[in-house]
């Protein structure tokens, strides 16, 4: 009898840790302090890289993603890129309820396998594997392991923990390599560095991090360096494709690009004629840079085609010159070629390009790069010149790669070079307005405004917009409570600097404001009042960066009825701190009142507890724009 209860108990403790050892990540071992805030919980990642030579590389990962509520759905998804030179050897999964409980298997027939082709691209070679778990119960696990063949070691992988609205629960990096590789690699806010060993004759690097809190994208947030664990790793020789390299430098990464379009620009005969004879007239070097590219614009149209190693090597300038068209890569190389028949000597550039692009780490040479483009060195000034756009005016590149390092592509004089800065006075609206107040219910008003530098990209897409869609754009810049738009034109100033010149015939309705009796109240600030401020951060950790400096002037003449007198105007508003500079004064005659409006922001960076005060010098500014004139009706 005894044996059998023994027996009976052993069974059961047999049958119980069979069972336990079925339920893996259950939510409940899940921190409390890893849900806060999260949507998703990382309750593994680990991804081993093994570096076999400076030709080829394969990364093995693994990842376990605890969906907690329907916000964290898209982290549910497998989807990752592939193409030629990295291509996805093996991907399954698995999908587990909220107790920890595998209740579907992922293999080969969930395994969605499709193009990836970017909107602005004709073909690309990289193609994208996919898997949607479809499970909507929530909380959930997904859990996939993956292995990738790298066959080139430019693009080595990170180690990143940016995503926001998710915590990390177990995040491993080990990357091995054979005894004596020089790899490079950089550290970003890790709480512990590298550990560095050698086993079975290889070198082997390991990071790891726990319970890493939540963290969410903070506004105007510092565009120098990342502000969340990440771990950068480069090669100091590398090969991808029929090409060989070294990143030691970043002479040595431009000396690589240099052989990616040696000998690219032979033009025909009969182009070279023709370039001649547009630039014969000329005056000056930037006379025939300029008629260069805009025959460059009037020619070519913007297609990207990226296949293997035409990721970063361009057409020939003969393949452009005979269809016309071709990425920025190729457009650049052949306006450079362009430019070279007529004796003016251009440089290729790599830049990362786009308006909020985070400026590269130029301590730590990669090729961080998205995009080219081309720079003309003057005597007096270095002209810079973005040659996928039909419309930009020569020497015009806006905030799509304006001010942040980039590579200038030259040989052995390859360094990196910053793009132009625009000033806040380049930058800037000049706005002037005539109020006509006709009675206590309507205006008529005339406003002339001139935007300049990087606010004449803002106008671009109006300017541009058919006529039914212009109408709409207008009136929906309009900041005004009740009005109906008359009239609207808009006049194109190009140059290095260019501009709109917007006037608009605007009707306003019942803007005085009518108090008891015949106290009525006039808003000074017509249509330039500041309204957008950024949304509160309490215990701020990321140092606050103004991007780009900016300006408003803005002049404003109300002439007001006759049966009006004024009874009260506003003294001068002036705010004036490391943030920017902010006045405002109004003056009344013969029946006029002018209110004269400046604002300047300063462009710099700040320590995170100097948010709080740059949102009271808004809101100081905003107070002030609400300022009115107190008025009488004496008939």
């Amino acid at each position: 009898m005894l044996r059998k209860i023994q027996l009976g108990t052993i069974l059961l403790f047999t049958i119980a840790s069979l069972s336990a050892k079925e339920l893996k990540y259950p939510v409940s071992a899940i921190p409390s302090a890893l849900k806060e805030n999260a949507h998703t919980v990382i309750r593994l990642y680990q991804q081993e890289l093994e570096i076999k030579s400076e030709k080829s590389a394969v990364v093995n990962i693994t990842e376990v993603r605890t969906i907690l509520n329907k916000n964290g759905e898209s982290d549910s998804y497998f989807m990752e890129l592939y193409s030629p030179l990295n291509k996805i050897i093996s991907v399954k999964g698995k999908v587990y309820n909220e107790e920890g409980k595998q209740i579907k298997s992922l293999g080969a027939d969930d395994v969605q396998d499709h193009s990836y082709i970017n909107d602005f691209s004709m073909y690309e070679d990289e193609r994208v594997k996919y898997i949607d778990p479809k499970n909507m119960s929530y909380p959930f696990t997904v859990e996939y392991t993956y292995e990738i063949e790298l066959k080139q070691t430019l693009f080595l992988p990170s180690w990143s923990h940016a995503s926001e609205n998710t915590s990390y629960e177990n995040s491993i990096f080990i990357v091995k390599a054979p005894a004596g590789y020089q790899l490079r690699y950089k550290e970003y806010n890790l709480p512990t560095p590298v550990t560095k060993t050698t086993l079975d004759g290889k070198d082997l690097y390991t990071w790891s991090l726990t319970n890493l809190k939540v963290r969410t994208d903070e506004p105007m947030s510092a565009i120098t360096t990342p502000d969340y664990p990440l771990v950068r790793l480069k090669p100091s020789n590398f090969e991808v494709g029929d090409t060989k390299g070294s990143i030691e430098s970043w002479k040595e990464l431009g000396i690589w690009v240099t052989t990616l379009i040696d000998k690219k620009d032979q033009l025909p005969e009969a182009t070279v004629t023709k370039v001649k004879e547009l630039t014969a007239s000329c005056k000056s070097d930037f006379e025939k840079i300029k008629k260069v590219y805009e025959y460059m614009q009037s020619k070519t149209r913007y297609v990207s085609i990226q296949v293997g190693i035409g990721g970063w090597k361009p057409f020939d300038a003969t393949v452009v010159d005979k269809c016309s068209y071709g990425d920025c890569k190729a457009l650049s190389n052949y306006t450079k070629a362009l430019l070279s028949t007529v004796g003016i000597k251009s440089h290729y550039i790599c830049v990362d390009a786009g308006a909020k692009t985070s400026n590269i780490d130029t301590d730590f040479p990669l090729y961080h790069f998205n995009h080219a483009m081309l720079c003309v060195p003057l005597n007096k000034d270095t002209i810079w010149l973005e040659c996928t756009n039909q419309r930009m005016p020569c020497g015009y590149n806006g905030d799509f790669t304006d001010d942040r390092d980039a590579l200038l592509v030259d040989g052995e004089n390859s360094r990196l070079v910053h793009t132009r800065k625009y000033s806040a006075e380049e930058n800037c609206i000049n706005r002037c307005s005539k109020v006509v107040i006709k009675d206590e219910f309507t205006g008529i008003a005339t406003v002339n405004a001139n935007y300049k530098g990087l606010c004449y990209d803002d106008l671009m897409p109006i300017y541009y917009a058919d006529n039914a869609d212009k109408l709409k754009r207008v009136t929906q810049r309009i900041e005004l409570p009740s009005f109906t738009l008359n009239k609207f034109d808009y006049t194109e100033n190009r140059s290095m600097t260019p501009s709109f010149d917007e006037h608009l015939n605007i009707t306003v309705t019942n803007y005085i404001q009518k108090l008891v009796g015949d106290v009525a109240l006039l808003p000074l600030n017509f249509m330039n009042k500041l309204t957008s401020i950024p949304e509160k951060v309490r215990n701020r950790k990321t140092e606050m960066c103004i991007r780009r400096p900016y300006m408003e002037n803005d002049t404003v003449i109300y002439q007001l009825p006759r049966e009006y007198e004024i009874t009260e105007l506003p003294g001068k508003s002036e705010i004036t701190g490391k943030f920017g500079k902010y006045t405002a004064l109004v003056t009344a005659k013969a029946g006029n009142i002018t209110y004269i409006r400046h604002f300047e922001l300063f462009k710099g960076s700040f320590p995170p507890e100097a948010y709080s005060e740059f949102r009271n010098f808004l809101e100081e500014i905003s107070t002030a724009d609400g300022a009115v004139a107190s008025m009488r009706k004496i008939m």
